[in-house]
């Protein structure tokens, strides 16, 4: 995603309707995305699983449309799908 020339720069594309998600989150929510993270991760340490947070933009039926998401914290456990 190129950064708008408003300065916005995340968005989300969900059936067709993109999604301003600007502006960048703060810090309050980087600690709570934080620490959620670790939990998962701590959860699927023995698994195959990856867990990722943010700037990480996900096309999840890039088959059927060019949809996409930017999910704050993400868990692949499909390799494949990377």
């Amino acid at each position: 995603m190129a950064l708008k020339a408003d300065g916005r720069w995340r968005d989300e594309k969900i059936n067709g309707v993109v999604y301003d998600m600007s502006p960048a989150p703060g810090y309050r929510h980087g600690i709570v995305n934080n620490n959620i993270n670790t939990i998962v991760k701590q959860g699927l340490k023995d698994s195959l699983c990856l867990v990722f947070m943010e700037n990480l933009d996900f096309k999840y039926q890039p088959d059927i449309n060019d949809d996409y998401l930017c999910p704050d914290i993400m868990v692949v456990c499909d390799r494949k799908l990377l």
